[in-house]
């Protein structure tokens, strides 16, 4: 068997959520900001998945489809703005003006 990630976006939870093979294993709780922007306010691993870079996954395909509505991010999430700062590609996606 071959371990799938995959990721969602949960209307009704208010979450971007990573799942293994349908199993979460990471999420971002995130609330709409107007029509153009999507406020990140928490992330987390799932302590029995935690060092395994489903965070840095999680992150990735958040941005993308942030990217893919046209939508920029606030990232009050710690764990989030750290991740633009390692991942500087990421910036233009951060709403103008928010500091990191």
């Amino acid at each position: 068997m071959t371990d799938t990630l995959s990721f969602r976006h949960d209307l009704a939870r208010k979450r971007f959520i990573g799942e293994l093979n349908g199993t979460e294993v990471a999420y971002s709780e995130i609330d709409p900001v107007g029509a153009d922007a999507i406020l990140i306010k928490h992330t987390e691993v799932l302590p029995a998945h935690e060092g395994k870079g489903y965070g840095s996954a999680l992150m990735r395909a958040f941005f993308a489809m942030a990217k893919e509505q046209s939508k920029v991010v606030i990232p009050v999430c710690p764990y989030a703005a750290a991740f633009i700062r390692k991942h500087p590609e990421y910036i233009p996606l951060v709403r103008p003006g928010y500091p990191l």
